[in-house]
Order: structure tokens, then C-alpha cells, then sequence
């Protein structure tokens, strides 16, 4: 593939993943306080988020979905990846008109439907990638995915913020909007691959996730962003009780982290082909362990600003690593079932480590919470060494 075909995938893989982390940051960060402004109980707004996540479950079905049907005869992957794009645009175009209090029942229903298509643009997204991406690009491809999601963490949390500040609350729904319906003309930088090239479905596939390698390999995917979401969601907090940090320097450091995030992430795909799978999944597990007990241990808010975008660094050269290892353990048969189904138990870490950090404070504080989430960061590295021995074909093939 020449240069530029490179350089149009890698930037259609970062393009949408930013538009992706555009709305994850408005969900994630901004949500609840736009529901407060309408005096929504908790209970209400944890309803809505509730079934806005819905379709990350979903997901692993429509992955299931788009390997086996072609949706209107056009293709695998680009026609879901236009209809979820069409249905995140048109959702967040609408939803300024919808009053939460009095539509609460229209403003679930568009808040699902937005969720659904994100669901559906990332799922057929990460199975293009799968299609068409040769092994020794796919740590590339991953850096720029999560290099552009991280981005726009930055870019879009200071915009929102603003915007909200002011009261502008629609235009930050609509510029996801915009974003939303620009991504479509970025669908012509990417080929999918014809269905006499592309490896047809076959039900056969699925016994790969019943290899030991791969549940080992899941339970690393599980763990690690346990320990690593939990670690950054306790940070600012912590930071915050801690040391009296205020939040206009918490708001910077978010940003430095999200920063730190950018460049661990770029990072990865260069380190993951100059050193290997085996050898870049035993540094990612050291790296966090280390950083993550180096935030445990802070003598000083003032040395946050170390630390902080070190932490962003080792978080976004883990996602890279093990996104694209993850692309490796995928059978081409159902690429998009069997990603979706590896960023599932992801998910299920982070919902279990969100759980479990509130509980850890509350008994044993905050540091120590770090130092254990560092010890199962450490865990990492036997469970790498055992899923190696397994797959000595991926531990020895080449990357670059």
C-alpha cells in the first residue's frame, strides 16, 4: 500500500475516533450537569445513562450482524458505519428541542438512539480495521485511534466547558452534530475490502474464543483497564482532598492528561513494532504499575504536574498495545463479533473498578487503593508471559 493510501486510512481511523471521543467526553463529563440544569433526580439521569449504554452491550450483536449481512448489498462495514454516524448526528441535532422534563420518555429514546450509533459506527469501524489493516500496521492504525479519541477528549473538554459556562449548551450539541455528518465524507478515504477478498463468516470462528490464550488474554482486558480507569477516576479527587488542589488546576491537569494520553498513544504503534507484541504488553504492565504507584505515593500536589501526564502516557500506550495485540487474537471470520465481544470485558472492568474504588477508599483511603491497583497492574505481566507460551506464534512472528 503507498504512502498516501496510508496516510487516508490513518486519517479516517483518527477522524472518527475523534468525532467518537467528541461524544464521550460530552456523555462522560457534561451530561449530568446539563440534566441537573433541568432538576432531574439522580435517579432519572442514572436512568438515561443507564440505556445510553445500552448499546455498548448491544454492540458485540451488531458486530455479530455485520460480518455475516451485508446491509443493502453495499458492504460490511462502511454502509453501518454511515447509518451509525447518520443516527449519532441526527440524534444530537434534535435533542436542544427535547426538554428532559417534559419529553423525558422522547429525550430516553434519543438518548439511545445516539448511543446505538455510536455503537454501531465503533463496532464496524474496529472490523475495517480488522478487514484491512496488514499485522505490521495495526499498532499504527490503533495509535492514531486512540491518539485522535484522546485528542479530542482535550480539545472538546475545554470547548463544552466553555460552551456550558455561557449557557450555549445546543451548540455544543450540534458542533457533535456537525462533526457527526462531516465524518461521512471521510468514509471515502477508506476501501473495504470486496466480498470475494474479505474471509467469509463461518460459525467454526467461534471456537477461537474458547482457546486458553484468548480467555487469558480477555482477563488482561479485563484487569488492566480495571486498574487504570479506577486509578483516573479517583486521581482528581484525590488530588482534591488530598492536597487542597483547586479546580481551575484540575481542569489543566485533565487536559495535560489527556495530552500525555496523545503521545502514549502515538507512541505505541512505532514501540510496538520496534520491540514486539510480547515484549510491548510487558512494558505497558510495568509502566502503568509503576506510574500508578508513583500517584499513590505523592508527597505533593505540586508534583502532580509530573505525574499527571506521565499517568496520560502510560494510559494511551496501553491502549494502543493492547488494542492492537487484540486485532491479532481476532479470527478474520468475525472480526467485528469476536473485537466487540474483547472490548466487552473491558467494559465490565471499568464498571466492576468503579464499584470497587469506592468501596477501597472508603475502607483502606486513597493511597493505598493506588498501590493495590498497581500490584494488578503488575499481575499483567504473568498473565503475558502465560498467554506467550500459549501463542508462541504471535510472541516470535514480526511486527515490522
Amino acid at each position: 500500500m503507498s504512502d498516501v493510501s496510508n496516510a487516508r486510512k490513518y486519517g479516517f481511523f483518527g477522524s472518527i475516533y475523534f468525532v467518537e471521543g467528541a461524544l464521550l467526553t460530552m456523555f462522560s463529563s457534561y451530561m449530568i450537569i446539563y440534566l441537573r440544569k433541568f432538576n432531574l433526580s439522580f435517579t432519572q439521569i442514572g436512568v438515561i445513562s443507564a440505556i445510553s449504554l445500552l448499546p455498548t452491550i448491544l454492540k458485540i450483536f451488531i458486530g455479530a450482524v455485520s460480518d455475516k449481512w451485508s446491509l443493502f448489498g453495499r458492504g460490511h462495514r462502511k454502509p453501518y458505519i454511515l447509518l451509525g454516524l447518520v443516527l449519532q448526528g441526527a440524534g444530537y441535532a434534535f435533542v436542544p428541542f427535547v426538554s428532559p422534563v417534559e419529553n423525558y420518555g422522547l429525550f430516553v429514546v434519543l438518548s439511545f438512539l445516539v448511543g446505538l450509533g455510536m455503537a454501531t459506527y465503533d463496532t464496524t469501524t474496529d472490523g475495517m480495521a480488522i478487514d484491512t489493516t496488514p499485522e505490521a500496521e495495526r499498532g499504527n492504525v490503533q495509535a492514531f485511534c486512540v491518539g485522535g479519541r484522546a485528542l479530542a477528549s482535550v480539545f472538546f473538554g475545554v470547548a463544552f466547558g466553555l460552551l456550558a459556562a455561557k449557557d450555549l449548551w445546543k451548540y455544543a450539541f450540534w458542533l457533535i452534530s456537525i462533526l457527526s455528518f462531516a465524518e461521512l465524507g471521510a468514509l471515502g478515504f477508506v476501501k473495504e475490502r470486496s466480498r470475494e477478498e474479505r474471509p467469509k463468516f463461518a460459525w467454526a470462528a467461534f471456537k477461537a474464543m474458547a482457546k486458553p490464550a484468548y480467555i487469558i488474554f480477555v482477563l488482561i482486558g479485563t484487569f488492566f483497564p480495571l486498574a487504570l480507569y479506577s486509578s483516573y477516576s479517583m486521581l482528581s479527587v484525590f488530588l482534591k482532598e488530598s492536597f487542597g488542589v483547586g479546580m481551575n488546576t484540575i481542569a489543566l491537569l485533565s487536559a495535560i492528561y489527556g495530552l500525555g494520553q496523545v503521545l502514549g498513544g502515538l507512541a505505541g504503534g512505532p514501540l510496538l513494532k520496534r520491540f514486539g507484541r510480547r515484549t510491548s504488553l510487558y512494558a505497558t504492565a510495568i509502566v502503568t504499575a509503576v506510574t500508578t504507584l508513583a500517584v499513590g505515593l505523592l508527597p505533593s500536589g505540586s508534583l502532580a504536574w509530573l505525574v499527571v501526564p506521565l499517568f496520560g502516557i502510560a494510559f494511551g500506550y496501553y491502549s494502543t498495545t493492547y488494542f492492537a495485540v487484540a486485532m491479532d487474537f481476532t479470527d478474520p471470520r468475525i472480526a467485528a463479533f469476536m473485537f466487540a465481544v474483547t472490548m466487552a470485558f473491558g467494559n465490565i472492568g471499568i464498571s466492576g473498578g468503579s464499584a470497587l474504588s469506592g468501596v477501597l477508599v472508603d475502607r483502606v483511603g486513597f493511597r493505598p487503593m493506588f498501590v493495590i491497583y498497581a500490584g494488578v497492574n503488575l499481575l499483567m505481566v504473568l498473565l503475558t508471559f502465560v498467554v506467550f507460551r500459549l501463542r508462541k506464534d504471535l510472541a516470535t512472528k514480526p511486527v515490522a
